[in-house]
């Protein structure tokens, strides 16, 4: 039986994630703040007792994206979908920009 080697690398945050996969620092910022609007809204979520049905009407985002939303996903969704359903369930959202 041959040894086989794993070769990965693992990343803790999305700025080491950015570095593993050569990507440009604005991008791991980015990927930063897509990550916390994912936390964001899931917490509004939660916090706002309102059903995935309930969300899907106050948003107009489709139903399977308010789902995945609630359960912490990230992938093929857009930071405007997250702003979306954050304000939707009656949150509010302030962003600051500091130098």
């Amino acid at each position: 039986m041959k040894n086989k080697t794993k070769n990965y690398s693992v990343a803790k945050t999305p700025r080491e994630l950015a570095d593993i996969l050569g990507l440009r620092p604005v991008d791991a910022v980015l990927m930063e703040h897509k990550a916390q609007l994912s936390k964001m809204a899931a917490k509004a979520i939660e916090n706002s007792g309102l059903t995935v049905n309930e969300l899907v009407k106050r948003s107009g985002v489709a139903r399977s994206k308010v789902s995945a939303i609630k359960n912490g996903a990230v992938a093929g969704l857009s930071m405007d979908l997250f702003i979306k359903v954050i304000s939707a369930t009656g949150a509010k959202l302030t962003v600051k920009i500091a130098s």
